[in-house]
């Protein structure tokens, strides 16, 4: 289950979730779950992300790249150039390595003369290695998928999570139940998805409740990683983004499920007043902030602990992948650093709204981000600043619970819990949907 970093209501030590479980309490757990679930809402259609319509476009390319650039330069650039050759014609994962300046690119069939040859060139001193041996290349498994989790029987019995398989050898779907109850399901998901290599995981529960935290007080122009509060909860800013020539501010959509309601700072100070400036798209748990002063934004974000005044220049953005070295910076626990594990999954939240999320974990005994880092941005260190990849929006607890400690937190984040294992949307997904700019320095 993907678990969003819950909200936290302010004047109040204990977190109320949306069903309605005081925290403290065990949630009851029906007898003999079965996978059929009428009565449940209509999930959403999903939509695979189509970079061919992409209006953003990852960059700008750090000027001077050669063999003698930092990994941490190059290697986004190179893993770039490996998909869009390969997106159509065979691609399936690729991993990164960053201290050893290498790829690892797995592939269905022979790979294409040009991705050979590129491999083959060492582009800006990066090994490149290419297996093959996939069954299904991304671009198929994606589409099977798709075609799976749009079917009626998705909804009818109750899929609340999916993966393509890292292995390139199909597809994997989640189920609350933990029983297949009197009749296998897999014949009829395999039929929806329209190819065999579909299998099952059970106890895999929806999302339930939402969550928000975030970094003091900050000022115009607004950064990234700041606290913001939402009526009587709080959350983290994002990345600054570009309208046009407007700035607006990113964060989460359950920062504030209404999409109304006004946005301050930590000091009480007015981000934006509400109503029309403040928009929210679940599909991507988004929130587009429209600040009232100008200038609006600048392109930073904070760094450091959660009392740390330390800014960065934003740079430039590109894609993830599993080997990626990744770090959070929310307003309630400050910056924690990991690596990325899946860049595939898809879980439904309790809305019935299905999220593509990329998935970090922190080093053993260590945290990632906590309740109410949530919105905030995503990022690896580049030359000159750093480089965007995501916003925060929640635990990964399929991987292991929320039960880290937090160590130390911002005072109005008191009795938070905090995890080794956290989601976000990528930055691609973000600006590509909302037809923004990410804004650069």
């Amino acid at each position: 289950m993907k678990r969003r970093l819950l909200p936290v209501t302010l004047g109040a030590v204990a977190l109320t979730l949306a069903l309605g479980i005081t925290p403290g309490t065990a949630a009851p757990q029906p007898d003999g779950p079965t996978l059929s679930q009428p009565g449940q809402k209509a999930a959403a259609t999903y939509a695979a992300p189509d970079r061919s319509t992409w209006t953003a476009k990852p960059g700008p390319l750090p000027a001077g790249l050669d063999a003698t650039a930092p990994a941490d330069d190059v290697i986004p650039v190179v893993a770039e150039r490996l998909y869009e050759l390969g997106a159509d014609r065979g691609f399936t994962r690729q991993e990164t390595d960053y201290p050893g300046r290498a790829i690892t690119v797995l592939w269905k069939g022979t790979p294409p003369a040009d991705v050979t040859a590129y491999a083959g060139s060492r582009p800006y001193g990066v090994t490149v290695t290419i297996r093959t041996g996939a069954k299904y290349s991304r671009a198929e498994a994606e589409a099977a998928r798709t075609q799976l989790l749009n079917h009626p029987a998705a909804t009818r019995l109750g899929i609340t999570w999916s993966e393509l398989n890292a292995d390139g050898s199909g597809v994997t779907v989640g189920v609350a139940a933990r029983t297949r109850a009197a009749v296998d399901p897999l014949p009829e998901l395999r039929n929806a998805a329209r190819i065999p290599d579909v299998a099952l995981k059970l106890g895999v529960e929806r999302v339930a409740g939402d969550a928000l935290l975030s970094r003091g007080n900050d000022a115009p122009p607004w950064k990234g990683g700041i606290r913001t509060v939402h009526g009587g909860s709080l959350c983290s800013t994002g990345f600054a983004v570009l309208a046009g020539s407007t700035g607006k501010l990113l964060s989460a959509s359950h920062c504030d499920r209404s999409g109304n309601l006004a946005v301050r700072d930590g000091a009480g100070q007015t981000i934006a007043p509400g109503g029309a400036s403040v928009a929210t798209i679940d599909s991507i748990d988004s929130m587009l902030i429209d600040p009232s002063d100008s200038p609006a934004t600048t392109p930073r974000i904070f760094r450091g602990g959660h009392s740390s005044t330390s800014t960065s220049l934003v740079k430039s953005w590109y894609s993830n992948w599993p080997g990626d070295p990744v770090c959070s910076s929310g307003a309630s626990t400050g910056e924690h650093c990991g690596t990325v594990y899946d860049d595939s999954d898809v879980y439904v939240d309790e809305n019935g709204v299905r999220v593509g999320v990329i998935q970090v974990a922190a080093p053993a005994g260590q945290i990632m981000a906590g309740q109410g880092d949530s919105g905030g941005p995503m990022f690896k260190t580049v030359s000159g600043g750093v480089q965007a990849r995501g916003i925060l929006i929640s635990a990964d607890i399929t991987a292991g619970p929320m039960t880290y400690s937090c160590g130390s937190v911002a005072p109005d984040a008191s009795g938070i819990k905090c995890s080794r294992w956290v989601n976000y949307v990528p930055i691609s997904s973000v600006l590509n949907t909302w037809g923004v700019s990410l804004e650069v320095g």
